[in-house]
């Protein structure tokens, strides 16, 4: 497991939502690092860069089942990952990809 904590998951998810349209704008980066200390936000970057795509959703996915056991903490989380999208225009790429990763957690 890549995650020692939820607060380390929730944000590599974040991470991941942020790229998904090519760019991470200003506001994108303050909505991520909100409450989040600065050597694990560089931590989580590191491991973040480090992966590939079919790593980072894998990841999502092994993080979501450990961390999120229940409806509701699922629903919180697709939650933080909408309101990161929605902190500067919804990129169509966001979108889809968003309502994709939601089936996934909730069917995991």
């Amino acid at each position: 497991m890549k995650f020692n904590t939820k607060e380390e998951f929730e944000l590599y998810a974040l991470m991941y939502v942020a790229s998904l349209d090519f760019k991470v704008t200003k506001d994108e980066l303050a909505y991520m690092s909100r409450g989040v200390a600065a050597e694990t936000y560089r931590h989580v970057s590191d491991v973040f860069q480090a992966d590939n795509d079919a790593e980072t959703v894998e990841s999502i996915l092994h993080g979501s089942a450990a961390f999120l056991p229940t409806d509701e903490l699922k629903a919180d989380f697709i939650n933080k990952l909408k309101g990161l999208a929605k902190v500067d225009s919804l990129h169509p790429m966001e979108a889809a990809s968003l309502s994709s990763l939601e089936k996934l957690i909730y069917n995991k």
